[in-house]
């Protein structure tokens, strides 16, 4: 529990001055948890404090603490004065009092079509200005002139007395005193336990006293952490107990709330990296750096300069983004020296800074799919500086959906999983394997984080688990097995310099390039000086992601720094493709005729035959054009993606296909197509459902390249993998990165790049299934959530058709659990050799659609290899005998429908639920669609 996120519940059933984070009862406990890992041959990632990781116990005011400026204002007419003790004086360290005479005020409401950008410029409804990537608000914006603004903390007398008078000669609307104060944000990554409802005892020393949020912009801060690691919890042989199964420290997004971010140096680092004293702008950096954690204020305080002061906001960023890169790799350092351990932290992206600049700070930088809004080019954002760094994987939080607790499927769960993939993105850690065990005031199903808002209570609470949920976590494992082999290669390089994200968004919107198979990141100027990067034989980063050319556009902002890094790529032979124009805006405080120079540079690099100015429309027919084809050339009707990983030491390609049917509706998003692959190795279908490697029989070969057609159910996932001649992925030499064994025989079901033979007259649409559904049911008792609280009891439902739960009389919409589906049939075929699976041409396979959530499939009692849910088909020919087969078909479902009688009833650690249940849908749970038994010839 901290002071920082809703749904974190009312109640304690433990008293947290006694068991709360750093104290000896809970170093005893992590002790235990490690001996565990160890006797149990695991590994185990550990967050650096409680909540998010973002603090540790401390004292109060403790200097490695976070910091804060708080300000107060006081307004004074022209030709008046202020003579008195400043408010707030003995509060905090003063940090400086400015004077200023406001020039203006102008109310400014956000038209609706506002969106993330920014502008230089006011437009007609004054609701900029705003650098790239500020989000527009409602507001009183006071413009003070600039050349009025004064540093008064000189005048202060050591009681704290000052006096001031506005000019009376001057125009405007009188001037006002900013008095702003160096503080402690006091921020709880860890409550005071007097605070918390439940059995709590008044703390008798600092380390029961809950935890706080350390300063994030400096080395003290990090040291605050690793030196409360070092001296209270890595004692008496934990050290070396941790340092046998530990993986990743780790830290959480940063979702600490602070007026504005700041440490006790600031001032200083900031005269020396930029040359000129922030302390003069203190009052226009209050607005937009909060970045959705801390209050938005409802004025806006601006200069009279050109850009509204908005160039002295980029280098408070840029600086920021420097200090946290100190904390950063202090923490880094220590797991990789104290600990021989690496680090992993959700880096950036809460901050008021460039997210690029720092995400190759930390071992294994983590992104998550609720902050990236499942979005492919978000991912790309994140991953590009992270591979050009080299970095062994991306990491991801995934499935935490906002108001989809109890209701997320597995299948939209991999939904996530691929999209991520597709993004570069190859670490999965699941949002919510919640507490399974008796918690005080909570209801059954069981204690539920974040009051319900947030998917999912994965675990033993779910009518999946655990068997179904197998699938697809191999599933997921093997895919990540693939995907962090090797480095991953890209075709086209994105410039891009924002200074802060407050969301996450797509930032290349057209899709053209997606669509013909070209494959791109992201990079900031920030990391040009990655030892990467550079150029050779016209590619850059050649070691990693082998970028064909780097692509600026005409609204790009500009920095110094920047402009160099892209003149000395391109006097080094990468082409340069400016599309749209050149850019023109610099996002920095410049230097005497900056803009005019970054100008003069960027238009000279058009000499040089490798830089290009294009126009932004058909960038994908453009580059083209210019003789940059991709590694994989898309041709198909559906919206397909490929990530593609070269594997030096297996000697092997890996290219993931994916096609993208979001939104599109259970079964539905089906699409055909060719790509051309920039590669002539043997290609070899990796199935991560099974395990299997299946050799492609068509495709077409040139001396360059490799064409493989492909029928793809929505939300489908392939790998192609293309074998170099002395490939130990090759099947002759009977070892595969995917399985053990020798390779598996294609077959027109296994084999993608077949064409699936249609039904024919003798193809069999089973009907007269018997239904068994186990219910799984509340208790009489609702606070009753001991394991075997749940009750369950079954109901038999005969159909003659498949139809959703909701729709079969004697269920409806209130039911969850699990189902079992039982036919038979008589075998279409007589052929011993197809029935026995030995016949090379002909065989059967049984097609069940798409699937709503899980399924596991049994013929004559025998279980069929995992079922891809987007396409459930499976070659069954060895499973038939002749005459009388019988198939049993088991599903799950999520807890939802059985839910929502008593949503309003529910309670955890003492909260409700937070989710009304008016938004709650009513779930179609079971098999859905005709499930059919067809035979075939090639």
């Amino acid at each position: 529990m901290s002071n920082g996120w809703a749904g974190t519940g009312a109640f304690a059933p433990d008293d947290w001055s006694v068991y709360g984070w750093g104290t000896p009862a809970w170093q005893t406990a992590f002790k235990t948890l490690l001996q565990s890992h160890a006797d149990h041959d695991l590994i185990s990632d550990f967050a650096m404090g409680p909540n998010q990781g973002q603090g540790v116990p401390a004292p109060e005011n403790s200097e490695g603490l976070a910091w804060d400026l708080y300000s107060y204002k006081i307004s004074v007419p022209l030709g008046g004065s202020y003579s008195s003790i400043l408010p707030g004086w003995g509060t905090g360290k003063l940090q400086a009092v400015l004077g200023g005479r406001i020039v203006s005020s102008l109310n400014i409401t956000v038209p609706p079509t506002a969106s993330f950008g920014g502008s230089t410029e006011l437009n007609a409804t004054g609701t900029y200005p705003s650098l790239p990537g500020d989000s527009p608000a409602n507001r009183t914006q006071v413009t003070l002139a600039t050349d009025s603004l004064q540093d008064l903390t000189a005048q202060v007398g050591s009681d704290g007395r000052l006096s001031y008078a506005c000019p009376q000669e001057t125009t405007g609307a009188g001037c006002t005193l900013f008095i702003i104060y160096l503080i402690h944000s006091d921020y709880r990554a860890q409550q005071d336990p007097e605070l918390l409802g439940g059995p709590q005892t008044a703390p008798q020393s600092w380390l029961q006293n809950g935890s706080w949020a350390v300063d994030h912009f400096s080395a003290r801060g990090a040291e605050t952490i690793t030196n409360f690691w070092e001296q209270h919890v890595l004692t008496n042989g934990t050290r070396e107990l941790l340092m046998s199964v530990g993986n990743y420290g780790w830290e959480d997004s940063i979702e600490i709330r602070e007026n504005l971010f700041w440490t006790e140096n600031y001032t200083t680092i900031f005269q020396v990296e930029h040359g000129y004293d922030i302390t003069k702008y203190l009052p226009i950096l209050f607005h937009q750096n909060n970045v959705g954690f801390g209050s938005a204020p409802p004025v806006w305080w601006v200069t009279d300069e050109p850009d509204f002061g908005n160039s002295h906001i980029a280098d408070y960023r840029k600086t920021l983004g420097n200090l946290y890169g100190t904390y950063l790799q202090t923490l880094t350092k220590w797991a990789n020296d104290y600990l021989d351990l690496q680090f992993s932290a959700q880096v950036s992206y809460n901050l008021a800074m460039d997210m690029l600049q720092n995400v190759p700070n930390v071992d294994a930088p983590e992104c998550e799919s609720l902050g990236f809004s499942h979005l492919i080019d978000g991912y790309r954002q994140y991953c590009g500086p992270a591979n050009l760094a080299g970095k062994r994987l991306v990491s991801t939080e995934i499935g935490a959906n906002p108001d989809e607790a109890y209701q997320l499927t597995l299948p939209e769960l991999m939904w996530d999983v691929q999209r991520s993939i597709a993004g570069s993105v190859t670490q999965f850690v699941f949002h919510g394997f919640p507490y399974s065990g008796p918690y005080a005031n909570t209801t059954w199903p069981g204690f539920t984080t974040f009051d319900y808002q947030f998917s999912e209570m994965h675990g033993p609470r779910q009518p999946a688990w655990p068997e179904f949920y197998q699938d697809s976590m191999n599933f997921t494992a093997r895919l990540s097995y693939i995907f962090q082999s090797g480095v991953p290669k890209m075709d086209l390089a994105f410039y891009m310099k924002i200074t802060t994200f407050p969301s996450i968004v797509r930032n290349y919107e057209p899709t053209d390039l997606e669509h013909a198979g070209y494959a791109y990141e992201y990079l900031s100027p920030e990391n040009f000086g990655l030892p990467g990067a550079y150029v050779t034989n016209e590619i850059f980063a050649p070691e990693n992601q082998a970028f064909k050319a780097m692509i600026i556009r005409a609204n790009d902002s500009m920095t110094i720094d920047g402009t160099l890094g892209i003149a000395g790529l391109a006097q080094n032979g990468l082409p340069i493709i400016f599309s749209g124009g050149i850019p023109t805006y610099v996002a920095e405080y410049e230097p005497p005729n900056g803009t005019q120079w970054v100008s003069q540079i960027l238009n000279s690099l058009t000499s040089l035959p490798n830089v290009h100015v294009v126009p932004y429309e058909g960038l994908a027919d453009t580059v083209l054009s210019l003789g940059i084809e991709p590694l994989t050339s898309i041709q198909s009707n559906g919206s397909w993606f490929t990530y593609w990983r070269r594997d030096d030491l297996v000697g092997a390609d890996y290219v993931f296909v994916y096609n993208d049917a979001a939104g599109a509706g259970l079964g539905n998003g089906y699409s055909e197509g060719t790509i051309k692959f920039a590669s002539t190795g043997t290609p070899y279908f990796l199935d991560a459902w099974t395990g299997d490697q299946i050799p492609i029989q068509n495709y077409t070969r040139t001396n360059a390249s490799t064409t493989i057609p492909f029928q793809l159910a929505g939300n489908q996932s392939i790998i192609v993998a293309f074998a170099d001649a002395n490939s130990t992925l090759s099947c002759a030499s009977n070892h595969s990165n995917l399985t053990a064994g020798s390779c598996t025989p294609a077959t027109v079901v296994n084999d993608p790049s077949q064409p699936l033979p249609s039904p024919s007259g003798s193809s069999l649409n089973l009907t007269n299934w018997t239904l068994v559904v186990e219910h799984w049911d509340p208790p009489s008792d609702l606070s009753d959530i001991t394991p075997n609280a749940t009750i369950k009891h079954n109901t038999t439902h005969q159909l003659t058709s498949l139809l959703p739960w909701v729709s079969i009389p004697g269920l409806g919409a209130n039911v969850s659990g699990r189902g079992y589906y039982t036919t038979t049939f008589t075998s279409p075929i007589t052929n011993t050799s197809i029935i026995a699976g030995t016949h090379s041409s002909s065989g059967v396979y049984i097609d069940f659609g798409a699937i709503y959530h899980t399924i596991r499939v049994f013929i004559n009692g025998r279980q069929l290899p995992p079922l891809d849910p987007t396409w459930a088909i499976s070659e069954v020919s060895s499973y038939l005998v002749s005459g009388e087969n019988t198939i049993e078909a088991v599903v799950s479902t999520p807890l939802l429908n059985v839910l929502r009688p008593i949503w309003g009833q529910l309670l955890s650690s003492g909260a409700g639920v937070n989710v009304p249940a008016a938004a709650l849908p009513v779930q179609e749970y079971g098999l859905q669609r005709p499930v059919v038994v067809v035979p075939y010839t090639r």
